[in-house]
């Protein structure tokens, strides 16, 4: 059953008996009734006003609340269909089971999934075991958050994808010269080699590679990490180097953070270095300057967290390999445009690959941005038209409470039934 099906079925049923209801309460009926044929006959507005002007005389009656939130979201106004949802649980005390399938309806239309999954699951846990509609509704927003993380999942995809094919665009619109560079330098391995050049500068432990298997080399875990700390030199060196300007963009990262180069993919190596690199920038072994050590050390840990998803580096290590990949694309283009750079300067080639692979990162991460800045936003205009409701709902419930106090109630009703057609009392001759 839709939220549109759920919001048609109205609780209605209150006996007719002029002599067992005040003047008030008959007005208040009529202008339930005439809600709801309002919204059998899709006429929201009128219908909304209608159970507005019914609430002006009962503002905590749970049902006609109910009716006007299940107006408010089938006239597409989800904001004030879950103020008067939440309004209709507060009144009814949480124990009408329909209060609570209402305000359900109104978080999944706003995308808030998981609330609404918790509002069906009182439903069935604490009031209604066998409600159809809760049942369903709780089905419906574990496929709906199901779909949600898929759609989080494509959109990453469809931004790698989108990266990637700007850069075979760019690769494409430079193929003649590529090919004419490749012939050029055509040295096979010469890429790896240069690599390992460039990490070498900021790794010198790479420069001497075994050739016994870590596991066979005998070393132990505590003599690896003070080989690690020999090769990353000071505390303040490495504080210095993880939050040099930029760093939020350059630490992107991870590899770059741990100071590794991205083939390594040993779990060993890439755990001794996080712990040498730790003992560094540790906050308590750097009391003349705790502030920039701690958050040194945070990016550190974030680093490490990344390197501890295996999905994760594994798409790291791609962004990694397109980078240099693209910075040598540059470099060649650069070589070929001034003629007194040197196609062989292994420096420059490093620098490059570099600024080509912090531009990769830093590309996803402001897309990044620019999702959960939309998202916000949203949440910040969803907010502020709660707080409208809120303050409106607050006003009403002063003006009646003042209306009613000076006996304006009767006054009103009493007109109305005087010029009542067929009205059950009769107007004094």
């Amino acid at each position: 059953m839709s939220g549109s099906d759920q919001a048609a079925t109205f609780d209605g049923g209150e006996s007719r008996e002029a002599d067992n209801r005040e003047e008030w309460e008959v007005r208040r009926d009529d202008l339930k009734a005439t809600g709801d044929a309002h919204f059998r006959s899709n006429a929201y507005l009128p219908a909304i006003q209608a159970y507005a002007d019914a609430l002006q005389l009962d503002p905590t009656n749970h049902i006609i609340l109910s009716n006007k939130s299940a107006a408010h979201l089938a006239n597409g106004e989800k904001s004030k269909a879950l103020f008067d949802a939440r309004k209709c649980v507060e009144y009814s005390d949480g124990k009408w089971s329909k209060g609570h399938t209402r305000l359900a309806a109104a978080m999944m239309s706003l995308g808030r999934y998981g609330e609404a999954a918790e509002a069906y699951s009182t439903v069935l846990n604490q009031l209604d075991p066998n409600s159809e509609v809760a049942k369903q509704g709780l089905e419906d927003c574990r496929k709906k958050e199901l779909q949600l993380r898929e759609g989080k999942e494509r959109e990453l995809r469809k931004m790698q994808e989108e990266l990637d094919q700007q850069k075979k665009a760019e690769k494409e619109g430079k193929g003649e010269q590529e090919t004419n560079n490749n012939k050029e330098s055509n040295v096979g391995d010469e890429d790896d080699d240069l690599l390992d050049d460039f990490f070498s500068e900021v790794e010198k432990a790479t420069e001497k590679p075994s050739n016994k298997p870590d596991n066979d080399s005998g070393e132990e875990p505590t003599n690896r990490i003070k080989t690690q700390l020999n090769d990353l030199g000071t505390s303040q060196s490495q504080i210095d180097r993880l939050l040099q300007v930029n760093y939020e963009w350059k630490n992107l990262n991870p590899f770059y953070v741990l100071d590794i180069p991205h083939t390594i993919d040993d779990d060993s190596i890439i755990s001794a270095r996080y712990r040498a690199l730790s003992l560094l920038v540790h906050p308590d072994k750097n009391s003349d300057d705790p502030v920039r050590a701690k958050t040194a050390f945070e990016q550190v840990r974030k680093a490490m967290n990344q390197m501890n998803d295996d999905d994760k580096r594994k798409h790291v290590r791609a962004l990694v390999e397109e980078g240099m990949k693209q910075g040598k694309r540059d470099w060649n283009e650069e070589c070929s445009k001034r003629s007194n750079v040197d196609s062989a300067n292994k420096e420059g080639l490093a620098q490059a690959q570099s600024k080509a692979t912090m531009k990769i990162f830093a590309e996803i991460e402001q897309k990044r941005r620019e999702i959960e800045r939309r998202k916000r936003k949203f949440e910040q205009r969803e907010r502020a038209q709660e707080d409208e409701e809120k303050k409106k709902e607050t006003n009403e419930r002063r003006f009646h409470k003042e209306w009613r106090e000076g006996e304006r109630v009767d006054k009103r009703v009493g007109n109305w039934r005087d010029f009542q057609v067929g009205g059950k009392k009769k107007r004094p001759s």
